[in-house]
């Protein structure tokens, strides 16, 4: 391809040889952003299967920017994010480790005509290495956080809402499991921990009991899954937060963890009547007194 209009290219996410992936990732830097708007690499490289523009879906995240997401025949992919100079220096920071080029972790020039571009090069992945560690606000409120999503989960799944339930699952609820496990792995292994690309290391990182109970959270679609996952979900919540707590000193939120899990217990207990249930806690008055349906003895729960 011959183009006066490109000016500079890098590529990005040198990532090395996976199997099932032969993805190609390039920034071009143009002096003419708006001959790209078209579809200018429909016959470039090969026989193509898929064009997905990125910038017309998101704009927001692609701003300046012509992204060309494109599918081969042969098995390769290829991903094209135009920009001017301008837009190229406004997201590169030569500082930042992490977010350099905008797109990609690792990077190399590849053409610089005009000499514009900043020394920049970097051919080893760094975005997947971990170490961090809460505070004790954010590890409580991430607790507090936990259940609360957790209560939504339950309500959903009881309600027969299937849809609903899932995504409160593998959103809400796992977004917060993950940096838990996160933390722990961290903390266990006491150095910083390459977790791969989303994560997809964790399978060798973790103990194979603590593995397999985090292949329990993914559920299938009957109830009686769902709630098994609820539990896997929860005690691997418990086993590693309780770690995590103790190596930082941290006092593990007991009561909180014990209260909540009444109160779903409940919900999951009532869910069936018509009726108000009557939510007790050890040692409280429900104010039914004798008639109380739910067999408190004088409106009060025993305490053992």
């Amino acid at each position: 391809m011959r183009d006066s209009a490109v000016r500079a290219v890098i590529r990005t996410d040198l990532r090395p040889v996976r199997k099932y992936l032969y993805t190609y990732n390039f920034c071009f830097i143009v002096n003419n952003i708006e001959k790209y708007d078209e579809d200018v690499f429909r016959t470039c490289f090969g026989e193509r299967i898929l064009l997905f523009r990125a910038d017309r879906n998101y704009p927001e995240m692609f701003p300046g920017t012509k992204a060309h997401l494109m599918v081969f025949r042969d098995g390769v992919t290829i991903v094209i994010h135009v920009m001017d100079i301008h837009t190229f220096l406004a997201r590169y920071d030569g500082n930042d480790s992490h977010e350099n080029v905008w797109i990609g972790d690792t990077y190399q020039k590849l053409l610089d005509k005009d000499h514009l571009l900043p020394e920049i090069e970097r051919l080893e992945e760094t975005q997947t290495i971990f170490a961090e560690v809460p505070s004790r606000e954010e590890f409580n409120n991430i607790h507090n956080e936990f259940w609360w999503v957790m209560k939504t989960f339950a309500e959903y799944s009881l309600r027969k809402e299937l849809l609903s339930s899932m995504f409160y699952l593998n959103n809400a609820v796992r977004d917060l499991l993950n940096r838990m496990v996160r933390w722990y792995v961290y903390l266990k292994a006491g150095h910083p921990v390459d977790l791969g690309i989303l994560d997809s290391k964790m399978e060798e990182i973790l103990d194979a009991d603590l593995f397999q109970l985090y292949q329990r959270t993914y559920p299938g679609a009957d109830d009686s899954q769902i709630w098994d996952a609820y539990d896997a979900v929860k005690e691997l919540w418990r086993t590693t937060g309780r770690f995590v707590s103790e190596c930082c000193g941290y006092d593990y939120p007991e009561e909180t963890e014990l209260n909540m899990e009444k109160f779903i217990s409940f919900l999951k207990e009532t869910s069936g009547s018509s009726e108000p249930g009557c939510p007790l806690f050890p040692g409280e008055e429900c104010g039914h007194g004798e008639a109380c349906k739910y067999g408190h003895k004088n409106g009060i729960e025993d305490s053992d």
